[in-house]
């Protein structure tokens, strides 16, 4: 359905000679089913921000820098236009 490419062919091979379900599972699908319910995939441009998001690893801390980070920085335009209305 959604997270399904339709673009490829399946029978023939794609670029280089893979063919494009080859490595659909081999990594685990770290989306929430909320997520893959709508039809987000690492395709789209919000889909990347979840599937990046929730592939980080809460133990490992770069990756919690990285969400510190990543709410940062999607939180600051809303704070700042809060303040401006204020």
């Amino acid at each position: 359905m959604f997270g399904e490419r339709d673009d490829l062919d399946a029978a023939r091979p794609a670029l280089y000679g893979i063919p494009p379900d080859a490595l659909a599972d081999e990594r685990p699908d770290p989306r929430p089913e909320d997520a893959r319910r709508v039809g987000l995939s690492r395709h789209t441009e919000e889909g990347a921000v979840v599937h990046f998001a929730s592939s980080l690893d809460g133990a490992k801390p770069g990756h919690k820098m990285m969400a510190w980070i990543l709410l940062i920085t999607f939180a600051a335009p809303a704070l700042y236009t809060l303040l401006l209305l204020l």
